[in-house]
């Protein structure tokens, strides 16, 4: 099969390529899935370059975290998916940019019926751990001032309608005017250009002095603390992916500033499954299975309402995969980038 590799350690431009593979072999609570479409992701470029990513891997590996397909092939305890147009978050979050890809029953769901392959592909991942955060660990409430740094990316994107849709007053930090006006029609309700803009004063400006009661915070580095300042007492800041940390934000941040802010800090990370040996020493922690299904229902609510929808950026084929990865890196992308795998 043809799947999209990161052949050496280098600049996603120079060293991801599509090559000839093996399909993959499905094991016990696994399926293989023939791939429609799947999503870029920021953890690619780390993954890439051999930086700092949650899992990592040696080349030769296959990127792709999120997939939208058919399965066609199921191990023990998948069969009941056999046939079912599906979307997943891939094997150790690997291997989805390829023609067959592997995904554990435990990140399994039917794709929402109202979206295209593409738009599903884009859907899973970024409104999962927007749902998951927003919802389920910052219990966000109508009327609250939400703040979204990276808010024109995939998951950006994502938290922006979520926040929207439950009422709350979403403030998006994005880069630059033009990304500005997409987070607005996206339901922002006010955006702030942290290029240029003094974040804590525009943030106090619009929430009456008080600051933001939720934090949605996908950027990281110099600007976390900038954050914690913007943060209204009794807030939620929640951390997510850290896009902008070249340590991926385990370099460590006073935590003193959090206890003279008098708000508080709520880890999120969306995988589902149980937590064994190294993982779980390593301080991973996942959700129960039955989580992601309960989210993925509360989510297929609102895409069926029209609540919300995946922002899709670029459609492309899989040879132009390390090219898009350097764009993303330089900021050069809004929404989500999606592989058209059957169209390539």
């Amino acid at each position: 099969m043809k799947a999209v590799q990161v052949l050496r350690h280098g600049d996603p431009a120079d060293v991801v390529a599509v090559a000839d593979i093996a399909a993959p072999d499905v094991g016990p609570g696994e399926v293989r899935v023939s791939v429609s479409a799947a999503s870029l992701n920021f953890g690619d470029i780390a993954r890439a370059r051999g930086g700092v990513a949650t899992v990592m891997a040696q080349p030769p590996f296959t990127l792709g975290m999120d997939v939208c397909g058919i399965v066609e092939s199921a191990g023990a305890g998948g069969e009941a998916w056999l046939g079912r147009r599906v979307v997943g978050m891939t094997k150790m979050a690997f291997g989805g940019i390829a023609e067959q890809a592997i995904v554990p029953v435990t990140s399994l769901f039917d794709a929402p019926p109202e979206l295209d392959d593409a738009e599903a592909a884009a859907f899973l991942l970024p409104f999962h751990t927007g749902y998951l955060a927003l919802h389920m660990r910052a219990k966000l409430q109508p009327g609250e001032a939400l703040l979204v740094t990276g808010a024109a990316s995939g998951v950006g994107t994502a938290a922006v309608q979520l926040g929207a849709a439950a009422g709350a007053k979403v403030i998006a930090l994005a880069g630059g005017a033009e990304k500005g006006r997409f987070c607005e029609s996206l339901g922002a309700a006010a955006t702030i250009d942290y290029r240029q803009d003094d974040v804590f004063d525009q943030v106090m400006d619009l929430t009456g002095g008080r600051g933001a009661e939720v934090a949605f915070d996908l950027v990281g580095g110099d600007l976390t603390e900038q954050i914690w300042a913007c943060m209204a007492r009794e807030g939620r800041y929640l951390p997510i992916g850290f896009n902008g940390d070249t340590q991926g934000g385990l370099g460590g941040r006073p935590l003193r500033k959090i206890a003279m802010g008098n708000f508080s800090v709520l880890g999120v990370m969306l995988a589902y499954g149980t937590p064994i040996g190294p993982m779980r020493r390593m301080g991973m922690n996942p959700n129960p299975p039955e989580i992601g299904q309960q989210v993925h229902a509360a989510l297929r609510d609102l895409v069926a309402g029209g609540r919300i929808r995946p922002a899709i950026g670029r459609r492309i084929r899989m040879d132009q995969v390390g090219a898009a990865l350097a764009d993303h890196e330089g900021r050069r992308t809004s929404g989500r980038t999606v592989v058209d795998v059957a169209g390539s």
